[in-house]
């Protein structure tokens, strides 16, 4: 992917082609931001930019170069990432890295090294890199890929320049999507369960089940607004009872990773409702039509209060609380936000 192709990065994306353009490329870089918003492909860009014969500067993105420069088999542009125990980068990767950085690129007028999930450095493999930092060889540039910079070395993070990635916006998301010929319903469902990840977004949409998690959340939407407490009982033990389809039955793993992903579908519901109340309906993902609307009727202030608690459960559940009972809470805290606003 050329760095002109990268979406919802614009700040990083001038930054760079800038610097390129201006051949003051810093000689080590840490891409930092979200999982899956587009940091390995800006380092693959950079590296096109830098090499490609076409478009100097800018990278082709169908020469010989570029396309053996996506395909990640081109010598000077090696990709690095955990491999040891416990899926951490080992020394022995940081040596190779360090052998690389003091010798000439093979073939192209520069070498880039990537190092994905940069952050998952032994301690001997950080030191190691330290060298690297501190002698690389002209034309020679290291890219750090890392969703959690704050676990690098501060001696490593003083040596690079920071470029910031950031959650990729749902409007992006959608028109990628689209592009890729995802169905506009499935599109949507994906957007909203992909946290403005683009990689996320790809993999739920690849998945193809756009009916199941929307029938989950016209159940959930169905037990908040039926009155009485049975529909939330129901809607609780059919959660705790449901089965993934493609493994073993595993009731418990199948609450634990399907509750959150309803969880985001019904955040995603919340914060569209919450731009329509707000008067900015096109901000709204998940063309939920009349739910939607029938919601953004509690106001700005309910729907903010429900949100905060759609959070809230989110995060207990990533403390390990039980799913069934979280799920009850929920309900009854949304149902009370219905009830007092008729």
């Amino acid at each position: 992917m050329r760095l002109s192709d990268l979406i919802g990065q614009d700040a990083a994306r001038t930054a760079l082609l800038r610097a390129v353009a201006r051949g003051h490329l810093a000689h080590a870089y840490l891409f930092e931001g979200p999982p899956g918003v587009g940091k390995r492909n800006a380092a693959l860009g950079l590296a096109m930019a830098l090499d490609c014969p076409a478009a100097p500067g800018t990278g082709c993105g169908v020469c010989d170069v570029c396309r053996r420069i996506e395909a990640g088999i081109h010598p000077d542009v090696p990709s690095f990432g955990p491999t040891g125990a416990g899926g951490q980068i080992v020394i022995e990767d940081a040596k190779t890295i360090l052998a690389l950085a003091r010798t000439r690129p093979h073939e192209a007028p520069a070498r880039v090294v990537i190092v994905v999930g940069a952050d998952a450095m032994n301690p001997n493999a950080a030191n190691c890199l330290l060298k690297t930092l501190e002698e690389p060889l002209a034309g020679n540039h290291l890219v750090l890929c890392s969703s959690a910079p704050d676990r690098l070395l501060p001696t490593i993070r003083s040596r690079t320049q920071r470029i910031r990635f950031r959650s990729i916006d749902a409007a992006a998301l959608l028109d990628l999507a689209r592009a890729r010929g995802v169905p506009s319903g499935q599109a949507e469902i994906a957007v909203a369960l992909a946290d403005g990840s683009a990689a996320r977004m790809l993999e739920t949409a690849a998945a193809g089940d756009d009916d199941g998690p929307a029938q989950a959340l016209a159940e959930l939407r169905a037990a908040i607004t039926t009155p009485g407490v049975a529909a939330v009982f129901d809607l609780a033990a059919g959660l705790a009872s449901q089965k993934e389809k493609d493994k073993d039955g595993d009731k418990e793993r199948a609450s634990r990773e399907g509750v959150p992903r309803l969880l985001g579908l019904l955040a995603g519901l919340y914060r569209d409702a919450l731009a329509i109340a707000a008067g900015a309906p096109e901000l709204a993902v998940l063309n939920a039509g009349a739910d939607a609307r029938a919601l953004a009727a509690l106001g700005t202030d309910r729907l903010g209060r429900a949100l905060a608690a759609i959070v809230d459960t989110q995060i207990g559940l990533l403390a390990n609380v039980n799913p069934t009972l979280a799920v009850e809470r929920l309900v009854f805290t949304l149902k009370r936000q219905e009830v007092r606003a008729a």
